[in-house]
């Protein structure tokens, strides 16, 4: 089976940054397919048959980051939209709906029109200073959005129009930061940056319960990234930088039970997605990207680096 992927170099064209294309065949080996070139790409998502994507700071009379996309093969480019407010950090599209998490103005935007901001802060004096908004999804029903705050240790549950209906909050100073749905759509799953955790949340339509948090590591510095499931919905993968590892958790009768630790392959892995039950692509955004064979759901062996330098992000292709 062939996988195609969308690596994301977060740097200025003229440094070799934008999104780079590459399907990745039986042996693990990835061969470029693509390149687009764009300044500073932040994450990207596919939907619809189109890759839609969110750029730092791309406009000359404002620091506010942008959104456009584009066909599959790089065709077909929108103009480029303001996503009203500074570093956007995350976005998802349901239906015709565009929505995006504008981390340092935190706030949650619509179709780069409508825009909710939140208020608070956190115990953490340095990064929980004001609201950071982190990750949007919509749930399973597709009739809801949900919304991690970093800066207030909160997730929040809109309808499409951005009317507030539920908020849960994890422990003070944990920062949430990413969440997955299970696949039976009854949990939602959340890792935490500042203290690097992963909090489970009871989903009942709407209405979020927070059940309880489990501790990845202590390590100092350590910071947690990003959060996936398996193929098969029974394990949780997560990153964690600073103490740069990758950690598999086994989902037994409703708990966690961590099964597997090992390196990420570099610097900083901000980012990584799971190619069917055969690789996990890791996103170092301090030492290249790293493909890994998988076994079982287990991490196996490093099968490939790619050099690309900065990258924050993995799409895949729809």
């Amino acid at each position: 089976m062939i996988f195609e992927l969308n690596l994301l170099s977060c740097q200025t064209v003229e440094e070799g940054g934008g999104i780079y294309r590459f399907k990745l065949g039986e042996n693990g080996v990835p061969r470029k397919a693509g390149y687009l070139p764009c300044n500073r790409p932040m994450y990207a998502v596919p939907y619809g048959g189109r890759l839609h994507i969110l750029l730092r700071a791309p406009f000359d009379d404002s620091e506010n980051s942008g959104y456009f996309s584009c066909a599959e093969d790089f065709s077909e480019k929108t103009e480029i939209r303001d996503t009203l407010g500074r570093v956007a950090c995350h976005l998802c599209v349901t239906g015709k709906d565009v929505y995006i998490a504008n981390y340092l103005s935190g706030n949650i935007v619509k179709n780069c029109e409508r825009a909710v901001a939140h208020t608070g802060r956190g115990a953490n004096e340095l990064r929980q200073e004001a609201p950071h908004t982190h990750c949007v999804i919509p749930s399973p029903c597709g009739k809801y959005v949900l919304c991690t705050d970093l800066g207030t240790d909160t997730l929040y549950t809109y309808d499409r129009d951005l009317t507030l209906r539920d908020m849960a909050k994890v422990p003070r100073g944990y920062g949430i930061r990413h969440i997955v749905f299970s696949k039976d759509g009854k949990y939602i799953y959340a890792v935490n940056e500042l203290v690097p955790s992963v909090s489970v949340f009871e989903w009942k339509t709407g209405r979020t319960c927070y059940k309880k948090t489990e501790r990845l590591t202590d390590a100092e510095g350590a910071t947690g990234a990003a959060i996936r499931f398996s193929k098969d919905g029974k394990f949780l993968y997560c990153s964690v930088r600073g103490e740069n590892t990758l950690y598999v958790l086994e989902m037994v009768n409703g708990d966690l039970r961590m099964v597997q630790k090992c390196g990420s392959g570099g610097n900083s892995p901000r980012d990584f997605d799971v190619f069917g039950d055969k690789y996990l692509v890791c996103c170092n955004e301090d030492g290249g990207t790293t493909i890994f064979a998988l076994e079982n759901n287990l991490i196996r062996e490093k099968m490939y680096e790619l050099p690309l330098v900065a990258c924050l992000c993995v799409a895949k292709s729809n």
